[in-house]
């Protein structure tokens, strides 16, 4: 079915004048729908029997039962004339030249030119760009179990000051993680985390037991949920450490073939970014563009200042990708 424009817009061509475009606004009709009993005739046009058909056909099977009486069906038919007879009186009245009519036309063009620029001229993603992808990007498919912790650290000849902290933390709530990461940058005697509350970020037991020592993975191996704490200290070769789970992320092992759904539409949004790109410099080097940076560069913008009244509607805007 095609889409048409607000107020059943369709460019036709382009007039003398440049960046002027011949526009009909005659109604538009879906394509092999023409023929068959008048149902409503107005203003030199007229719905057929035909046409009625196929936009009930067009409607998803839900939609479609709502039309099942002649009521209702007089009541859509109603619905488009108003409509096609509100839009001939908005032409009569000059709306069509209307700077709000002009750039929702705009924007409903812009998203089509780039509907069919970027999603329909799009090529497939091949096996072999699979496999590249996720060669180039193994670790992203193939994961250890991860293990995040928070700890308060101290010397091992702070043991005191350890086995106190250590009371405090287990009268606390298992959810208060923000308590415990107040005592933690206060207390902890760990320079690398003393600054994150605590958090020692997502781990695998290997990169645990290289950085803090393998006594913090076996203690806090039989933890499962977020916020249980080891109910003694963890001692290791340089520290005492009170421990809090944090969570746990389990292992990912995914094959090319079963990462290849996520891959192709990576590698798509990738090729649409790339293609989008493309289409905006080759635009931009037909138009000539020129930007005075330095007059861009010297404007102020008083953010206090309250707005303005809009003088017309907003401009379309399309961000970078």
């Amino acid at each position: 079915m095609k889409r048409a424009l607000p107020l059943g817009l369709l460019l036709l061509g382009c007039s003398s004048e440049p960046g002027i475009a011949k526009v009909d606004y005659r109604r538009v009709k879906p394509a092999v729908a023409t023929g068959g009993a008048v149902i409503a005739r107005f203003g030199g046009d007229a719905v057929t029997e035909l046409e009625l058909a196929r936009r009930f056909a067009e409607m998803n099977p839900y939609a479609r039962a709502r039309f099942q009486t002649p009521e209702s069906r007089r009541e859509y038919v109603e619905g488009l004339v108003r409509f096609e007879l509100l839009s001939q009186e908005a032409i009569r009245q000059g709306l069509a030249s209307d700077p709000e009519v002009v750039e929702s036309a705009k924007r409903v063009m812009v998203q089509l030119l780039l509907k069919r620029e970027l999603d329909e001229r799009s090529g497939a993603i091949t096996e072999e760009q699979v496999a590249a992808y996720y060669q180039a990007h193994r670790d992203d498919y193939v994961k250890p179990a991860m293990t995040r912790l928070m700890h308060i650290s101290f010397l091992k000849n702070h043991r005191a000051q350890a086995e106190a902290t250590l009371r405090e933390v287990l009268a606390l709530d298992l959810n208060d993680f923000a308590a415990f990461g107040a005592l933690a940058r206060e207390r902890s005697e760990e320079p690398r985390t003393k600054p994150l509350d605590g958090d020692l970020r997502f781990l695998s037991d290997e990169e645990l037991a290289a950085q803090y020592g393998q006594p913090l993975v076996a203690a806090t191996s039989s933890l499962r949920r977020a916020g249980e704490l080891v109910p003694a200290l963890v001692e290791t070769d340089t520290a005492l450490h009170v421990v809090k789970l944090q969570g746990r992320q389990v292992a990912l092992n995914l094959s090319a073939e079963q990462a290849k759904p996520s891959i192709q539409q990576v590698l798509l949004a990738t090729q649409k970014q790339e293609r989008f790109r493309a289409l905006v410099e080759r635009l931009k080097r037909q138009a000539q563009l020129e930007l005075n940076e330095p007059a861009l560069a010297a404007m102020k913008i008083d953010v206090k200042a309250p707005a303005v009244e809009s003088k017309g509607p907003q401009p379309g805007y399309v961000p970078g990708e």
